[in-house]
């Protein structure tokens, strides 16, 4: 090569290495300014979920170090526990700067970016037991990032196995995925964990989950607003306690649909309990759907905290005028989004029947008025309360057979013949008694009751009468006025 050739090269090389410090310092601030932003927006999330905190949890930069290809930072989550006690949980990102990361080239990945993100916790504070637990130099956990130019993120968070040496915990460790597209705003989480083992010294209880498989989308659409829909499923859960049979819960799963808009929150939420087991016994399977809508959170944080504020006075003492004045003025923004509440179905089905229980309130803005207390308050926003009830004799008996025979159970109640016998014979006399008022309709081995209030008027099964009536009849038959 001719000394022109080599010069040529020479000063290629530098105007390459040149433009690549560049483009590094270059991806370097952008990812700066897309992580600065990214803690803004969580301190956001923060607020709107703890608005009547205080303090409230707040995530600080504690110190950024920006070089030219790479940056050093700490972070710091800082809050108060249960017992008023400040804490910090530390975390510690190695960043390096695009558009070719070292550590991404050595995975295979040649797509430029502006930073690959390495995440770990800081020992001490909360994370020190797990820390305690593995062998020395390895973190909890790691969660490593690529940042894209475009403000996307494509994340793993790998959770290390851990095992606590009082028996607390017993980890498996599992792999999430988190993933987001800044361009439509979507993120998406999945993962997945083999086993996870809790037990609570003072009540003696052990739970064990097994084969976790979850995911979620989150699309955001404003400021605040945003739609969510998450599920899991398990592969079992068992649930231990001294002296009592165990219980299994087989192939439960968990599915939620929110969606924020400002303040106000509508959602939904369905569990599947799965097949249920005791001691090897199956007792069939229960579901429970619930729903909230146009619930104010932030307003019904803050009359949480009131609450619970006021139930740390003395018993004694009741509740002060001010107190009451103070209840008024946080419940009145509660009721104003006119929110409603419902249990949407509590079942429980065997192959001998199901049994099923629904409860809707619904509540409406209260003008304003004159001075009234909380409890007027509360009663003239009713809308409409109901309650339905759909009660299988077969699948209640199926559900006594079956007790029964647990081991531990049947003592002191008998063979299951004399046990079903004993609550089929109970259960006529009962449902007999409200039958006769009218509270209760039966059609075979079916009972039925469908109860509504509205308007200061009490519906029973399509029969009016007044709240006073109501309580009077029913109290007659189930002995409370004697």
């Amino acid at each position: 090569m001719s000394a022109r050739s080599m010069k040529t090269a020479a000063g290629l090389v530098a105007v390459l290495a040149l433009a690549y410090t560049g483009a590094s310092w270059y991806a370097g601030r952008t990812a700066q300014e897309r992580i600065e932003t990214w803690v803004d927006q969580a301190n956001k999330e923060i607020a709107a979920q703890w608005t009547s905190a205080d303090p409230r949890p707040v995530l600080k930069i504690q110190d950024y170090r920006r070089g030219v290809f790479d940056s050093d930072i700490r972070y710091g989550l800082e809050f108060r526990d249960d017992e008023g006690q400040e804490q910090t949980l530390g975390l510690h990102d190695v960043l390096q700067h695009g558009p070719w990361p070292w550590s991404a080239l050595q995975q295979g990945e040649w797509r430029p970016v502006a930073a690959q993100s390495l995440i770990e916790p800081l020992p001490g504070g909360l994370w020190q037991p797990w820390f305690d637990a593995l062998p020395a130099g390895t973190a909890p956990w790691t969660l490593e990032s690529r940042i894209g130019f475009d403000g996307g993120l494509a994340a793993r968070w790998h959770l290390a196995p851990v095992k606590l040496a009082d028996g607390q915990l017993d980890f498996s460790g599992g792999l999430v995925r988190i993933d987001y597209e800044a361009a439509t705003r979507v993120a998406t989480v999945s993962g997945r964990i083999d086993q996870l083992a809790i037990f609570s010294a003072d009540s003696g209880v052990r739970v064990r989950f097994e084969g976790l498989d979850f995911d979620g989308t989150t699309t955001r659409s404003g400021e605040s607003d945003l739609q969510s829909q998450q599920q899991a499923q398990f592969g079992k859960i068992l649930i231990e306690t001294a002296d009592v049979p165990p219980v299994v819960l087989v192939g439960p799963s968990l599915r939620s649909d929110t969606a924020r808009t400002g303040g106000l929150l509508d959602s939904r939420l369905h569990y599947d309990l799965g097949q249920l087991q005791v001691d090897s016994q199956e007792l069939g399977r229960i579901t429970l759907a619930l729903s909230a809508e146009h619930l104010d959170v932030p307003a019904l944080q803050a009359l949480a905290s009131a609450l619970e504020q006021m139930s740390q006075n003395d018993e004694d003492e009741g509740l002060s005028e001010q107190d009451q004045q103070r209840l008024l003025t946080l419940v009145k923004p509660v009721l104003a989004a006119g929110p409603r509440l419902g249990l949407e179905g509590l079942r429980w089905e065997t192959p001998k029947g199901a049994s099923e229980f629904k409860v809707l309130a619904e509540f409406k803005p209260v003008p304003e008025g004159a001075d009234q207390d909380v409890g007027e308050l509360i009663e003239r926003a009713i809308r409409q309360l109901s309650a339905q009830v759909n009660l299988s004799k077969p699948m209640l008996l199926q559900v006594v057979r079956q007790l029964s025979q647990v081991k531990g159970v049947d003592d002191g109640i008998g063979d299951p013949d004399m046990a079903v016998a004993l609550v089929s014979m109970m259960f006529d006399q009962y449902i007999g008694q409200y039958e006769r008022e009218g509270l209760l309709k039966r059609e075979g081995d079916a009972v039925t009751a469908d109860y509504r209030y509205a308007d200061g008027q009490v519906t029973v099964n399509g029969r009016t009468m007044s709240p006073a009536e109501f309580i009077e009849q029913f109290g007659a038959v189930a002995g409370l006025g004697e």
